[in-house]
């Protein structure tokens, strides 16, 4: 007769390394819960939100939350909620679009001006040393006003900021792989440095790329919020969650709870970027807590 017990001892131990993992990766663990949080309301807010987001009554201007409305509505009657949830999507959007074109970007210029020599590389790394030269907000205020307001210069804005802290950090870690056995000895017996680059260099600087790109992420939302903010993200009346704090600060003596609802989702969707940045760092990176 075959006893059972084997499989159930199998079963505890798999769930006691489940059980482990969570409590070892809690930052990793709430990280993705929030923004998964964030991605379904992304993805259907029209369906999840309890009016439109358009949906005007002038008789409820600037009424205070209630049953009917629970973050209140704003000067045309517009549930806050609503605008809220369905401003998920461009706020989320921007933000990722933006981090993935700085990312591209970084990495090919941190390839670039980290493994190669002569003068395209002396280039790079001049440009890369110079925009670092820059705060990113500034950067970001400048390149927004020269392309105008909207999502195309609000998304190129971000991007080109971004791009010289990514090129920094990956240039720092090719210029360690660079060093390693592996490398040299794939050199010697003649592998051509792109394919070095591809298929040694890229994948073994993969976990500095994604960490960063995750802490990159929160900064992306602040920053698109604060161009939206400033009039020159996405134009109303499109609910991006800056252009509601925009429009909400003529009204923070009267109607505060117009500047809380959008400030409590950005405060929300970065805390969750930040602490998927720490829960990958703490479970990519070997070094860390050793």
């Amino acid at each position: 007769m075959i006893t059972p017990v084997p499989a159930v001892a199998s079963g505890v131990r798999r769930g006691a390394f489940v059980a482990r993992w969570l409590r070892q990766n809690v930052y990793l663990v709430a990280g993705a819960f929030i923004l998964l949080s964030f991605l379904f309301a992304a993805l259907f807010g029209e369906q999840i939100a309890p009016y439109g987001a358009d949906r005007q009554n002038l008789l409820k201007a600037l009424e205070g939350p209630s049953s009917a409305h629970w973050l209140g509505t704003d000067p045309l009657g517009r549930d806050l909620l609503s605008r809220v949830v369905i401003g998920t999507r461009h706020t989320l959007s921007v933000a990722l679009i933006s981090v993935g074109l700085s990312c591209f970007l970084g990495v090919l210029l941190g390839l670039i001006s980290g493994f190669m020599h002569g003068p395209l590389a002396t280039v790079v790394d001049a440009v890369v040393d110079v925009a670092l030269t820059i705060p990113n907000m500034i950067l970001a205020i400048s390149i927004a006003a020269v392309m105008g307001a909207g999502l195309t210069g609000l998304i190129m804005a971000i991007s080109i900021s971004f791009t010289p802290p990514i090129a920094r950090i990956v240039r720092g870690r090719v210029m360690e792989i660079r060093e390693e056995d592996f490398i040299a000895a794939a050199r010697t017996i003649g592998v051509r440095s792109w394919r070095i680059l591809l298929r040694h260099v890229l994948p073994n600087a993969s976990t500095v790329i994604v960490i960063e790109a995750s802490l990159q992420a929160g900064q992306a939302v602040l920053t698109a919020t604060a161009l939206g903010f400033l009039g020159l993200g996405v134009q109303p009346p499109t609910p991006e969650w800056g252009t509601l704090l925009g429009s909400g600060r003529e009204y923070l003596h009267v109607a505060p709870f117009m500047v809380v609802a959008p400030g409590l989702a950005i405060s929300l969707m970065v805390l969750g970027f930040n602490l998927l940045g720490d829960g990958l760092r703490d479970w990519l990176d070997p070094r860390v807590g050793n």
